[in-house]
């Protein structure tokens, strides 16, 4: 069976020149890992959105000093995930800059990202409703990725624990 993996990215904004500041991710059973991003040359300053970074508190001057190299984040990414069943609870934003991530390091993405929703599908509404609710207050939703994958951990976990 594939390893569980929750995955959420950070992003510069929300538009179509948004780039990936920020990736985390933790296994089912693991602790989460996260990595800065420093900006590629050519993922454009003025996608950096005030309000997004008001959300997630990042700098970009702290990006462009202490962020990796996209190629080294793209190698750690495909050395963990590889294998894994990677989910996110936003896969259509968190794909796109994953793809955004890759093409700048001029890499191959080895893994693939599938739905959150899609992994709890199979268990009552009643029980994953229980679940978000607990999860907001003992695991909230940050807008950081290492928060933010074990907010879905968390979820996760108290919506399966009877399985």
């Amino acid at each position: 069976m594939e390893k569980i993996t929750f995955l959420d990215l950070e992003a510069s904004g929300l538009g179509p020149s948004s780039w990936p500041i920020e990736v985390g991710w933790c296994f089912d059973g693991g602790k989460p890992e996260t990595m800065l991003i420093h900006p590629a040359d050519e993922w454009s300053r003025e996608a950096w959105d005030d309000h997004a970074a008001s959300l997630h508190g990042l700098a970009y001057d702290a990006l462009k000093a202490s962020g990796l190299p996209i190629d080294e984040v793209c190698t750690r990414l495909n050395q963990a995930l590889e294998g894994a069943a990677v989910y996110s609870d936003a896969p259509d934003w968190d794909g796109f800059w994953l793809y955004r991530l890759f093409a700048a390091a001029r890499a191959r993405q080895c893994f693939s990202l599938c739905d959150f929703g899609d992994l709890l599908s199979g268990l009552p509404p009643q029980t994953v409703a229980a679940a978000v609710a607990e999860a907001k207050i003992s695991s909230p939703h940050r807008h950081r990725a290492r928060e933010d994958v074990l907010h879905m951990k968390k979820i996760f976990d108290l919506a399966t624990a009877g399985c």
